[in-house]
């Protein structure tokens, strides 16, 4: 009789969906955790398998699912780019971008910048601190952005208390909210908001957010 209960209570808990837990706790235990085995080496989930899953879900199980913002690509910028370094340094200095004075200085995003979503989630052997997102241009980063117009460490997203916040870490070329150049303080980041780093805007969206714009793309 006990077996039977007992059975009967561990399926009942294999069945329940996870507890939400703070972002200092395992990618393994968290909601999130099926985003994380979706991302590339990049960070990056693939804009066809978010597609399926927004097309198959309704809101409420695709933002489930999510659980956290994500970073999309949206339009670059035109300008030139010129390096501050020489010979075989110019391969490890990050080169200086000068936008574009002209009217029309972003583009729509080309197509392969539509495929750049970065989940503000972490992979299972994350290289950076717990409740800190990394973006920049080399391996060790959450978002890697493999372009010489992003420094090798260009910014961070802190989570405090499911709020997001981000800072520039003293980039060459800076990071925008919404047109305004980001100081040594950070800015809290809301649904909608574009984040330019370098040439490259980016949506923050929250889950419904994505959801609507997903819903929304044609192939």
């Amino acid at each position: 009789m006990l077996g039977k209960k007992f059975a009967r209570l561990k399926k009942q808990k294999i069945n329940e969906s996870p507890p939400v837990v703070s972002s200092g706790q395992s990618n393994k235990t968290a909601p999130f955790g099926r985003i994380a085995k979706m991302l590339s080496v990049s960070g990056r989930v693939s804009l066809a398998s978010l597609r399926k899953l927004a097309e198959e879900q309704e809101l409420e199980g695709f933002t489930k699912y999510v659980q956290r913002p994500m970073i999309v690509g949206s339009a670059i910028k035109t300008g030139t780019i010129s390096s501050a370094g020489t010979g075989s340094d110019t391969l490890n200095t990050t080169q200086i971008f000068e936008p574009s004075k002209s009217q029309g200085a972003s583009i729509s995003a080309s197509e392969s910048l539509k495929h750049a979503i970065y989940p503000l989630v972490k992979g299972e052997y994350p290289a950076t601190p717990r409740g800190a997102f990394y973006i920049g241009r080399i391996n060790g980063n959450d978002m890697i952005m493999p372009d010489y117009a992003i420094s090798k460490r260009h910014a961070i997203i802190d989570i405090e208390d499911g709020l997001y916040y981000i800072r520039d870490t003293g980039s060459t070329n800076g990071t925008r909210i919404n047109g305004s150049r980001l100081g040594k303080k950070s800015s809290q980041l809301r649904d909608k908001d574009v984040i330019s780093f370098a040439r490259y805007d980016f949506s923050f969206l929250y889950p419904k957010s994505l959801y609507n714009m997903l819903r929304d793309v044609k192939s």
